[in-house]
């Protein structure tokens, strides 16, 4: 950019008007210059397909791999560890089934006027639950 022309406006606009229109058409400009420095250029597409790699050709996430891994594994457990909490907690497993595997969302409200508990007695059997359905898949997972 070129320098900064200050511009009169003669004896129509009073004096402080015209200094600060000046003062603000030269701090656009500064902040115009400063702007050039950090923009990115653009760049045609195939200059950047030239760039990026193809996706095929990435190295995968081996951690991620063996989390989904380990995840789908143990997913394919649950059932039999339902089955374990069924035989060791039956009120927790029938919380369990119709808090989370019911057809229609369940609230807590409607586990408290169903089973005649009161609300923190349901969290504490659902976090129990939990707690122990965890518990089961571990153990399994370290071949206990």
């Amino acid at each position: 950019m070129g320098r900064f022309i200050y511009q009169h406006f003669g004896d129509d606009v009073p004096r402080h008007i015209e200094v600060e229109y000046n003062r603000m058409l030269r701090r656009e400009q500064y902040l115009e210059e400063r702007e050039m420095g950090f923009r990115a250029m653009s760049a045609d597409f195939n200059a950047v397909q030239e760039v990026m790699p193809d996706p095929a050709t990435l190295p995968t996430n081996e951690i991620a791999d063996e989390r989904q891994r380990q995840r789908n594994a143990r997913l394919n457990f649950l059932p039999v560890a339902l089955e374990m909490l069924r035989c060791d907690f039956p009120e927790g497993y029938e919380l369990i089934k119709d808090y989370y595997f019911n057809k229609e969302k369940v609230t807590l409200l409607y586990l408290v006027e169903k089973y005649g508990l009161t609300k923190p007695v349901v969290k504490y059997r659902l976090k129990i639950a939990r707690e122990k359905l965890k518990s089961f898949i571990i153990a399994h997972e370290n071949g206990e």
